[in-house]
């Protein structure tokens, strides 16, 4: 037996990368110490074999790619994974999740930068030499019946290569580091899966599942239940919705969805102009028992006589019958339905849309006349729980699912604890313990849950039931509301929805401190236009061709003249003659001794005739500022070198300055001579749940935040955490002065010729010494700090300090700082370490 082998410190920092929620860290944590345990510790044989039972919308995706980023990244790091999926639908999802520049791509923020091999592209030179380099991940990603079979979808992958010498399958079934991950296990019940696995012998098997075989029991290693889920508020709260009367016609119900549709859509749309987020237009799945049935509903939806005809051309009817053009253009718009120019807001489904289907924005579930236990099983009802910010809003219609139910409201009550009976409410993974002798040994850790996946009644006006301190209760600790969870009618739901969205449109005020120092921002008329150029446009960090010029005209500079003479001899045959350097020194008569200031001037005017700058105000700051870098460069022997090479220097210069305009790209932007200094006096307004402090640890987008030393305002809210925990920053500056959350055009800062304006996240006013500095600063995810509409954020915005600092009117040295995500967490709530760590 030898020792456990477990990387906690790697763990955590994946964890932090790909931002994995706690339950899918635990889920990569127990794959990890199983797997060491069974080859490390009891020295099992290939394959170790489990399975993680994850509820629908935790992220299984982000478990596996925890899970690839844990095995490439430990001392003995695997090199190969292969991703089986059910299906092409969830087959071409996965290839989305794993190929860069895709919208939903997890790789921007995978160290391991895995080179992915799919059916489209694994007989391609390119891949072919990843494959074959050793120090390359590689992610394949197949259909289970590409592998299983040599037939059908089989055949090219069990076809012989000469590139490889082998088929596809022979490759990988040869590979000694294989893990596999086996998506939506629960479908894999054939015995080919089976005798595939056998024949390729990975090192580890990973089944991923929210509804695991009951024949599997034995190999879940790890399990996050619904319940739980919901507990944790990392899923929709499910709220079942029935009716008192007796009521059950198509018309009716249907009509009971589109009223809650347009409750949705009306909170959204507030939330989302309060925020800055982008739209998320609320989308209801009507569940049809077969094509008639489904059919038969939207040609209600589609009719002029249902509802004024407001959802005709908004409705998408899929079922499994479909097929050619009319398939690929159905399933292209369910692709798309998440996109804010969708115009599909209600999607009848008839069997297709269980696995694999993982939009965020269906918030109501229509079962017609499928009956409630139907409909509340994990894969369908799974189709509504992810939620569309990540994050509880605090907002309970927006953090909520309805599920209208076939049954009437006194049968719903009557059947809910046998309905949650069906979910299991406890949870188990795997963790460490270290025994009396100093062993270290891993155990099951089994939790448990009291929310229900059908909470407690807490509508208070049903007059039915429920007090409203059930688990869905706020906590003195927990800044999000209750929700009104459970089993309600529909006029008590609709009665909710409508407070809620009155609520949504009340704003607090809030006017900057009365005993803060003042903001004061420089502002100047942007000209966005294609034909000037402008000295501005260099960043100051392209400032070192100027530098380097200014340096290379000292390195030998020398006041004696050079003298050569001329020198016989013979070679061969033949006198020839030679020069060499005469011996002796002998200083110039005619040193010339110009005014450094009057060779600065010369210089000012060789830059200011350069192609294009024009003799402006801001212009001619810009060219003062360039000059003072070169001679600045030449120390102490300024004046002397100009003296000498004065016209040399110039002439140098301005071809120097000619190609940092070029490489400016300087078609962009270019500013008026006029600054106008602006003190900040606007007024925020939200509707935003205020709280006392800001506190780590506590963030939420529906807070507004109370308790700054140094903001300009009592209170500020955020976009994202990294944002809040840039802000608590900043506060704790040891020279900041005040600072101010920014909001839409507080300094708009245009950045294309098109006129399209940026707005920072911050701005701050700190004192260096002497010099006071502000600060215009940007937070970033990880996976956009790269991307070209950053960098030409960040030059427009360099641009722009640079032009206020070349104003004779300002007296405050202005900044420019981008912020990973990464800088962020790395500077550890200090100022002074982010400053650095930016760019």
């Amino acid at each position: 037996m030898g020792d456990l082998q477990f990387e906690n410190d790697l763990l955590d920092e994946i964890a932090h990368r790909l931002e994995l929620r706690q339950a899918n860290r635990d889920a990569v944590q127990t794959v990890a110490l199983r797997t060491s345990d069974h080859y490390d510790v009891n020295g099992g044989e290939t394959p170790f074999e489990c399975i993680v039972d994850s509820a629908t919308g935790v992220g299984k995706t982000y478990v596996m790619a925890g899970l690839i980023e844990y095995f490439a990244g430990i001392a003995t790091p695997a090199r190969n994974f292969l991703v089986l999926a059910p299906g092409r639908t969830i087959r071409d999802k996965t290839i989305k999740n794993f190929s860069s520049g895709n919208a939903k791509s997890l790789t921007a923020a995978m160290r391991s930068q895995p080179f992915l091999v799919h059916k489209d592209n694994f007989k391609s030179p390119a891949t072919i030499k990843a494959m074959m380099d050793p120090s390359v991940t590689k992610v394949y990603v197949f259909t289970v019946q590409a592998l299983t079979s040599a037939t059908g979808e089989g055949r090219e992958t069990h076809e012989y290569q000469e590139s490889l010498g082998c088929s596809l399958y022979d490759f990988i079934k040869g590979l000694s580091d294989l893990l596999v991950l086996a998506d939506e296990h629960h479908c894999y019940r054939g015995k080919a899966y089976k005798r595939t696995i056998s024949e390729m012998n990975p090192q580890v098997v990973v089944g991923l599942t929210a509804t695991p075989l009951p024949a599997d029991k034995d190999l879940i290693a790890f399990r996050y239940p619904l319940a739980a889920a919901i507990a944790h508020k990392v899923v929709k709260t499910p709220i079942m919705v029935g009716r008192r009367d007796d009521r059950n016609d198509t018309e009716t119900k249907l009509l009971d969805g589109v009223t809650l549709l347009r409750y949705k859509e009306q909170a959204l749309r507030a939330y989302c102009d309060e925020t800055g987020r982008p739209m998320v237009n609320p989308v209801m799945l009507v569940i049809a028992k077969d094509i008639a049935e489904a059919e038969e509903f939207q040609g209600v939806l589609d009719s002029e006589s249902f509802d004024n005809g407001a959802w005709i051309g908004r409705t998408l009817l899929v079922h499994s019958n479909l097929s050619g053009d009319e398939k690929e253009e159905a399933l292209a718009a369910l692709d798309d339905v998440e996109h804010p120019t969708s115009p599909v807001r209600i999607i009848i489904s008839v069997g297709m849309l269980k696995e694999g289907w993982d939009v965020k924005n269906v918030y109501v579930i229509a079962s017609m006349r499928a009956s409630v236990s139907e409909v509340m099983t994990e894969q369908t009802l799974g189709r509504g729980m992810r939620l569309p910010f990540g994050e509880y809003t605090g907002i309970e219609l927006l953090d909520s699912v309805e599920v209208l139910a076939h049954e009437k409201y006194s049968e719903l009550l009557a059947r809910r604890k046998a309905l949650n009976e069906a979910f299991i409410n406890y949870g188990t993974y795997a963790a460490t313990r270290t025994l009396p002798n100093g062993e270290v040994v891993v155990r099951n850790v089994t939790t448990s849950t009291e929310q229900p996946v059908i909470g407690t009644i807490s509508t208070g006006t049903s007059g039915e039931g429920g007090d409203g301190d059930g688990p869905n209760a706020s906590t003195p600790n927990d800044p999000t509301p209750a929700l009104a969870t459970g089993i309600v009618d529909v006029g008590t739901r609709n009665r909710q929805a409508e407070e809620i969205c009155e609520q949504t449109s009340k704003k607090v005020k809030y006017e900057p401190l009365p005993g803060r120092a003042p903001i004061v921002i420089p502002f100047i008329r942007s000209v966005p236009t294609v034909a000037a150029v402008s000295l501005n446009d260099i960043d100051l960090a392209d400032y070192g061709p100027f530098e380097t010029l200014g340096r290379t005209l000292t390195t030998d500079y020398r006041d004696d003249l050079k003298r050569t003479r001329i020198v016989g001899r013979i070679d061969g045959d033949k006198a020839v003659t030679d020069v060499e350097a005469a011996s002796g020194v002998v200083k110039a008569t005619l040193a010339l001794d110009i005014p450094l200031s009057s060779s600065k001037d010369s210089l000012f005017q060789y830059v200011m005739r350069v192609p294009g700058v024009q003799p402006r105000t801001l212009e001619v700051g810009a060219a003062r500022r360039i000059v003072e870098r070169v001679v600045d460069a030449m120390g102490d022997e300024a004046a002397v070198c100009l003296s000498a090479f004065g016209e040399r220097c110039g002439q140098r210069l301005a071809q120097a300055v000619q190609q940092a305009l070029k490489k400016a790209n300087s078609a962009a932007v270019t500013y008026e001579d006029e600054v106008q200094l602006v003190a900040l006096t606007k007024t925020r307004e939200a509707n935003k749940k205020a709280v006392a402090g800001h506190a780590d640890g506590a963030f939420l987008t529906s807070l507004a935040f109370n308790g700054w030393k140094k903001n300009l305002y009592s209170h500020s809210w955020f976009d994202t955490k990294p944002e809040y925990e840039a802000a608590n920053a900043i506060d704790n500056g040891n020279n900041v002065i005040v600072w101010a959350r920014l909001h839409i055009n507080d300094i708009p800062i245009t950045w294309t010729s098109g006129g399209r304006k940026y707005n920072p996240d911050f701005v701050a006013i700190e004192q260096e010494g002497t010099q006071t500095v502000g600060w215009l600063i940007e937070t970033k995810g990880n996976d956009r700090i790269d991307s070209a509409e950053v960098a030409e954020k960040r030059k427009a915005a360099r641009k722009w300090a640079n032009t206020v600092n070349a104003s004779p009117d300002v007296n405050v040295e202005w900044r420019y700082l981008l912020l990973s995500e990464q800088d962020v967490y790395d500077a550890q709530g200090s100022w002074e370490f982010m400053k650095g760590f930016g760019s």
